[in-house]
């Protein structure tokens, strides 16, 4: 059995470093859009530029570590790149960003064993503070916000009304959004006392113990800096440009109520190390049958092959989506049409590659929209099942009710339930029910879940294809009950439709 020798292993950690980074090049990619874009998240370079450091610092008790492979660990960085395959092909970014620094983890583990745990593990999970989940903190973060600012207030007596996020004075209202939680600073204040700790901190507990002071010090100076906007509006009625442009005074609140307390207090939760260049070095293990090449060989194509998936099944996934044009029944028994400008509604769905809408007339005169709006090639914000997609545009209607509907034909095999929607238009009054249901692949679905859960699945395989299909006709009135007569407008119409 091969084994690395000291030689070698130089050149396997010069390997290491463009495995990890063309491995993952499109988490990558997406962690520099999200700082370079979002104000919440531009500290990540910072975040990024400290992992490195302090593996830097430690490059010689990396440098040290032998191959001492762990199968436990091997097998979870197999279930973590399954787990990251499907979440590219699903493209949910918090998954697929939250596994970059548990992938990079595991792959040193799996290759050498818990030295690479205890030399590497904490730089590289500073990552964390840059990933996406911190802002679900914000409504939490808000509503303490304000019930610390009404105490403040009340301490220098000023009256104020509290109405859930708004604080209202006599000279104006003012809104704690999700800006004002202070979220930023408490990311920032975690990533400082952890990078902190992990550079000169010998004990564990003392890292611990100076994260939690900066998660309490970060909301402090965040409590601080909102009531000092409101006081500034308060004594100046409101002529303050500290009101609109608060950036500036928020960051220099936290350096004087957070960044100095940290820096007095930080001194004196332990001694600091005298060796901050490196963690204890690791001895050389005894050679064994887990040190053989076999093992990072295995371990750098677990990181590797969710890439290369999407480009083996390119070539599927590009004839796929040039060969599906739905298109809108020609001819449909008992029913004229399609009425192709004469909608009765259009929902809200971002940049779709087929956006088709014609009305249906039946004998009676029944009127029937069907609806096809989908994607060929679904991509980051291009997508069927994306947030900023609705069903309608809340600038123009509101939502009256939504519940599921029970379907008995055979027109559309697999698909026994559509989502039912009924909304009314804001000027006029006027009430529209829509019955909707995803495609995905020739999958037919009326839960969201399931559609993209589907169609993750689906786009490992090479197809990308999604869309809405809907049928949407006008209520009689303006009651629920009222749209009882569509309701059997739109079981005729799919009844005597045909696929």
């Amino acid at each position: 059995m091969h084994t690395v020798t000291g030689y070698s292993r130089q050149y396997l950690w010069l390997l290491a470093v463009p495995l990890l980074v063309f491995g993952l090049w499109a988490e990558w990619q997406t962690f520099f859009s999200l700082w370079y874009d979002s104000i919440i998240y531009n500290h990540g370079f910072l975040v990024l530029a400290g992992t490195l450091f302090l593996l830097y610092l430690r490059r010689e008790s990396l440098a040290k570590l032998s191959i001492n492979a762990s199968p436990l660990s091997l097998f979870l960085l197999a279930g973590a790149s399954v787990v990251l395959l499907l979440s590219q092909a699903a493209d949910i970014r918090v998954f697929r960003l939250l596994l970059v620094p548990l992938l990079v983890i595991l792959w040193g583990w799996s290759i050498w064993g818990k030295g690479f745990l205890k030399a590497a593990g904490g730089p590289i999970m500073l990552l964390i503070f840059a990933v996406p989940v911190w802002d679900d903190l914000s409504p939490l973060l808000q509503h303490i916000t304000v019930f610390f600012n009404n105490i403040f207030l009340q301490l220098a007596g000023i009256q104020a009304t509290i109405k859930e996020f708004y604080i209202m004075l006599e000279v104006g209202t003012f809104l704690v959004e999700d800006g004002c939680s202070g979220v930023r600073y408490l990311m920032v204040a975690l990533f400082l006392a952890s990078f902190y700790g992990q550079l000169h901190y010998r004990s564990y507990m003392a890292t611990v113990q100076l994260v939690l002071i900066s998660a309490l010090l970060s909301m402090l100076a965040n409590w601080v800096r909102v009531f000092g906007i409101i006081a500034a509006g308060h004594y100046t009625d409101m002529e303050t440009s500290l009101v609109e442009d608060h950036e500036l005074f928020g960051w220099i609140v936290f350096v004087i109520f957070t960044l100095v307390p940290l820096f007095y207090i930080s001194a004196r939760l332990d001694k600091p190390s005298e060796d901050t260049s490196d963690t204890p070095a690791v001895a050389r293990p005894p050679e064994q049958a887990h040190s053989s090449i076999a093992w990072p060989v295995i371990a750098s194509l677990l990181i590797v092959w969710p890439s290369l998936v999407p480009l083996a099944v390119h070539a599927k996934t590009e004839r796929l989506a040039a060969e599906w044009n739905p298109t809108l029944p020609d001819s449909v028994p008992d029913w004229r049409g399609p009425l192709r400008h004469a909608n009765i509604w259009q929902p809200d769905y971002q940049k779709p590659d087929i956006d088709l809408g014609g009305v249906y007339v039946s004998d009676d005169l029944q009127q029937v929209q069907l609806q096809i709006t989908g994607y060929r090639l679904q991509t980051q914000d291009k997508e069927l099942i994306y947030f900023r997609n609705r069903l309608f545009d809340s600038d123009d209607w509101t939502l009256v009710s939504q519940t599921g509907q029970t379907l008995d034909i055979d027109s559309y095999p697999g698909l026994n339930r559509v989502n039912e929607t009924i909304i009314k238009r804001q000027a006029g009054g006027e009430q529209i029910i829509i019955w909707s249901w995803y495609d995905i692949g020739d999958t037919l679905t009326d839960s969201r879940i399931k559609a993209k859960i589907t169609g993750a699945f689906k786009k490992i395989t090479g197809d990308s294809r999604g869309a809405l299909w809907a049928l949407a006709g006008r209520c009689k009135g303006k009651e629920i009950a009222d749209c009882d007569q569509q309701r059997e407008a739109f079981n005729q119409f799919l009844e005597s439709v045909q696929r």
